[in-house]
């Protein structure tokens, strides 16, 4: 019996083991895209997707490799329109901004989900994601800290400008 408990407890512990170095090598935050303002250098909005199996809780946004924005702010769409700058600039339904942490990032949607939303013209369930970061000097990069299953992440966006 005495082995037995071992190989449980060992088995347990390989699993475990396995679970945290998956989740480490497989970072589950995704930026499909952003935007920005050409009359406001500071002004950048960037899309934000979980292709994880669990929420993504957002602790801190950074610009400029560490420094601090001005405002920062999550974008949810219940629509199929995505946060962009367009949504900074002029209200747009569906779209709203609140404190990072108000909302957990969902594991995005399949698109059978996505397509039955669009038949039944649902607008309570959020689709897409974003953060809108306001600084007082032109942002070249946005660093996204999160939490995923405990474990503290960190995912950078360089900004690269068309001219």
């Amino acid at each position: 019996m005495n082995k037995m408990v071992r190989w449980i407890i060992g088995g347990a512990a390989f699993f475990l083991a396995c679970l945290v170095l998956y989740l480490k090598l497989n970072p589950p935050l995704a930026s499909d895209g952003y935007g920005w303002s050409s009359e406001q250098p500071g002004l950048v909005t960037v899309e934000l997707q979980n292709e994880g199996f669990h929420g993504v809780k957002l602790k801190k946004v950074l610009v400029n490799e560490g420094g601090r924005p001005c405002k920062v702010d999550l974008g949810v769409s219940r629509s199929s329109a995505l946060i962009g700058i367009f949504a900074i600039k002029e209200e747009i339904e569906g779209i709203s901004f609140h404190p990072i942490d108000e909302y957990e990032i969902e594991p995005k949607l399949s698109r059978e989900e996505v397509i039955e939303l669009e038949e039944l013209d649902n607008r309570s369930t959020i689709r897409h994601y974003g953060v809108a970061v306001d600084h007082c000097k032109k942002v070249d990069s946005v660093t996204v800290k999160y939490m995923y299953f405990g474990f503290p992440y960190k995912k950078e966006i360089k900004i690269e400008r068309m001219k």
